[in-house]
């Protein structure tokens, strides 16, 4: 009763929110995103308790619990745990039998348990209620999905129909990354680090400073939830904003070309640099996810949620040149796989789905229509560079770590929105044509 009475909250004030765009013809995807994050939401808590008995979305969960309860209970331990390390000395200084105890595993892993600090702030406004909190993790999902969705659109680089399926609509995003996960975390995070960032730039703001506050919230947040992801951002916006700087030089195309090789530069030589630093132990370290989900079984080999379909790139250097030999192979598998005849389950089959559209849209993406043109239109435009490098990147990490599609598919969910984004700018022939019809205006 309690999930039937939030679910009437959300559609009220979604509908509230909705009647703000009037007649706009956008306007008929908000709801529908709504009702879809919050169908996936439930959807993802539902198998994960009935089906696979818990695992980690419901660990976050009862570590938000405990916390919820240590904050009723001594307010002064809940900050103090809140801004603090998660160490075995504080487990058993500040948490007793009445607050109880997190799960050690959540507690042990700083990111995880950043995860149950994050929903136990959620807990304090609606309660502990299991249900609840997936609903209202759905809903701020719809709602980061929409800043994006609205950004995208500004750009006019491909339709209303298409933005909205790749920002709003994907059905492995929506069920990965509408629930209590940290999946979840990363991704929200990721869109509003975009929304604010790309408003800044813009100017569409109403107040950068308090936008550029909370890109350093929203950055931290991903920094202290999965530190690598904070790079995997960081890069591409840097690389998609100097895109704007360079236009600046349009007078001058070797002021322009110079500006970007220098650029271009100082980005390749930071992943060079983070991977001979940190490669070795980010390839070496078994994946978070795999860590999530083995805790709960004997070994994740045997969890049924993964499916036991490994893959392996057969990668025996981890030096900097031996990882970026591997890139190609690492980035196509994220991209490509699995494919529908790697499938073990349900899930990897709507995986495996979406797999074979994506691979039908690079076809017509590479085949059909100019590809120089909608190739000099990516780089001309920072949302396409943002977009196209992001998926790169994380395309890289994601197939160069995961080791099981179960854990890839998961991983790899963030970048299908980007991807599909700039693959579909060959579905909107007359809003390229006007772009670089602009750009050849202001290079004469």
């Amino acid at each position: 009763m309690l999930g039937l009475l939030v679910i009437l909250i959300i559609i009220i004030i979604g509908n509230s929110k909705r009647s703000k765009l009037g007649d706009a013809p956008h306007a008929i995807y908000y709801m529908r995103n709504i009702y879809f994050k919050l169908l996936f939401a439930s959807v993802f808590g539902a198998i994960y308790i009935y089906y696979y008995g818990g695992a980690d979305t419901t660990a976050y969960w009862r570590g938000a619990e405990k916390l919820n309860n240590l904050l009723w209970q001594s307010p002064t331990d809940y900050f103090a745990e809140m801004i603090s390390e998660p160490i075995a000395e504080n487990i058993v200084l500040r948490f007793n039998s009445t607050t109880g105890y997190p799960p050690i595993w959540i507690y042990a892993d700083d990111g995880s348990f950043f995860v149950s600090k994050i929903l136990s702030v959620f807990m304090i406004f609606c309660g502990q209620s299991y249900l609840v909190l997936t609903l209202v993790m759905g809903y701020v999902t719809a709602i980061a999905s929409w800043k994006v969705f609205e950004l995208v659109r500004s750009y006019k680089i491909t339709t209303d129909w298409f933005a909205a399926l790749s920002i709003l609509f994907i059905p492995s995003v929506g069920f990965w990354c509408a629930g209590i996960s940290k999946d979840t975390i990363v991704l929200v995070s990721v869109f509003y680090l975009l929304h604010h960032l790309f408003g800044i730039a813009n100017k569409t703001v109403k107040s950068r400073g308090r936008s550029l506050l909370l890109v350093l919230l929203f950055g931290w947040i991903l920094y202290s939830t999965r530190s690598f992801m904070l790079f995997t951002v960081a890069a591409p916006i840097a690389l998609a904003l100097s895109t704007r700087l360079a236009k600046q030089y349009k007078e001058s195309a070797v002021l322009k070309n110079i500006l970007r090789f220098f650029i271009l530069f100082i980005g390749f030589g930071g992943f060079l640099i983070f991977l001979r630093y940190q490669g070795e132990v980010f390839a070496k370290t078994t994946n978070e996810y795999l860590t999530e989900a083995a805790i709960q079984q004997d070994d994740f080999a045997n969890n049924k949620s993964y499916g036991d379909k490994r893959y392996d790139l057969e990668i025996t250097d981890y030096s900097p040149f031996g990882m970026l030999k591997v890139a190609p192979r690492a980035i196509l598998t994220a991209f490509y796989r699995p494919g529908i005849w790697e499938a073990r389950s349900p899930l990897l089959l709507i995986s495996g789905l979406e797999t074979t559209l994506f691979i039908y849209l690079t076809l017509i993406f590479i085949f059909k229509g100019n590809l120089a043109r909608k190739i000099r239109v990516i780089r001309n435009n920072e949302l396409l560079i943002f977009s196209i490098l992001f998926a790169l990147i994380l395309g890289f990490f994601a197939g160069f770590t995961s080791g099981l599609f179960g854990v890839l598919v998961r991983f790899k969910a963030p970048l299908l929105p980007f991807l599909l984004i700039v693959l579909t700018t060959s579905s909107a022939k007359t809003k390229i044509e006007t772009e670089e019809k602009e750009l050849e205006t202001g290079n004469s």
